[in-house]
C-alpha cells in the first residue's frame, strides 16, 4: 500500500478524529489519557501489593503491579487495535462507497489511535518507574524492536478480520472469543516460570510471549536470553502482516457491494 500525500493527511485526520471523538464533551479532555494509565497503577498497586501481597517470582521487580501493568501495555493496545479494526469498513461505509482511496487507512488510522495512546500510558509508565528506581535505562531501545513487530502483527490482524467482517458479521463476536483465550495463555498476569514444562512449549510459541517478555526486558531489565521466541514474534509478525494485506486486497474491490 503505497500512500500519497493526500492520503498522509487524510490518515492523520482520520487518527486526530479518532482521539477526538473518545473524550467529546469531557471536561478534562485528552488528559484522561494519563490520567486513566496513573489511576491503573494506583489500583494494581493497592490490590497486588497492598491487599493480596503477590510477589512475580523469578522476575526482576518484587512489584507485581509494575509486572503486570508491563505486559498489559502491548496487550491493551493490540486488542484495541484489532479489536476496533474489525468495524473499521462497516461503520465508515459512507467514506467507502463515496471517496476513491485506500480503504486499508481506515484500518491503519485505528491502530495506529491504539498506539498513541499506549504511547502515553508507557510515557506515564516510564515516568513512574523511574521515580520509583525500577527503570532499566538502557533496555529503553529495546523498545524500537518491539514496536515495529507489533505494529505490524496488529495491522496484520487488523486487516484480515476487518475485510472478513464485511462478508461474515459473526466475525467480531468470535474474535472477542479468541482474545479471551489468548489473554491467559500469554504470560501477563502470571510468570512464564509458573507454567508447567509441559505446556511451556506452546506458551513460548505464542508471539505475544516474546512481544511481552521484550516489552518487560526493555523497562525492567534482565538478562537479554531470558526473553524467549523473539524470532517467532518478528516471522509470525512478516507472515500475518502479508496475509492480512493479502486478503483485504482480495476483497476489497467487493466491499462496497456488501456493505
Amino acid at each position: 500500500m503505497r500512500l500519497s500525500t493526500a492520503h498522509w493527511f487524510v490518515l492523520r485526520e482520520l487518527v486526530k478524529r479518532d482521539l477526538r471523538s473518545r473524550y467529546a464533551g469531557s471536561v478534562l479532555g485528552f488528559l484522561w489519557s494519563f490520567l486513566q494509565p496513573l489511576w491503573q497503577l494506583v489500583l494494581f498497586s493497592f490490590v497486588f501489593a497492598g491487599v493480596l501481597k503477590v510477589t512475580p517470582v523469578g522476575e526482576h521487580t518484587s512489584s507485581f503491579a509494575l509486572f503486570l501493568f508491563c505486559g498489559l501495555l502491548p496487550w491493551l493496545a493490540l486488542q484495541e487495535g484489532v479489536v476496533r479494526s474489525i468495524t473499521a469498513i462497516t461503520d465508515n461505509a459512507v467514506l467507502v462507497k463515496k471517496l476513491s482511496f485506500p480503504s486499508e487507512i481506515l484500518v491503519l488510522a485505528v491502530v495506529l489511535a491504539a498506539l498513541v495512546h499506549e504511547a502515553i500510558a508507557t510515557l506515564v509508565f516510564v515516568g513512574v518507574l523511574a521515580v520509583s528506581g525500577e527503570l532499566a535505562w538502557r533496555g529503553l531501545p529495546w523498545l524500537l524492536v518491539a514496536l515495529p513487530l507489533q505494529v505490524a502483527l496488529t495491522l496484520g490482524l487488523g486487516l484480515l478480520f476487518a475485510s472478513l467482517q464485511v462478508f461474515m458479521r459473526d466475525t467480531s463476536q468470535l474474535l472477542s472469543l479468541a482474545f479471551g483465550g489468548w489473554f491467559y495463555l500469554t504470560p501477563i498476569v502470571y510468570p512464564l516460570a509458573y507454567v508447567p514444562e509441559r505446556f511451556r512449549s506452546w506458551i513460548e510459541w505464542n508471539p505475544l510471549t516474546a512481544l511481552v517478555g521484550l516489552y518487560r526486558y526493555a523497562l525492567l531489565g534482565g538478562e537479554r536470553s531470558e526473553i524467549t521466541g523473539l524470532a517467532s514474534l518478528g516471522l509470525c509478525s512478516v507472515v500475518v502482516l502479508s496475509l492480512g494485506a493479502w486478503v483485504f486486497a482480495r476483497l476489497k474491490p467487493a466491499f462496497v457491494d456488501e456493505i
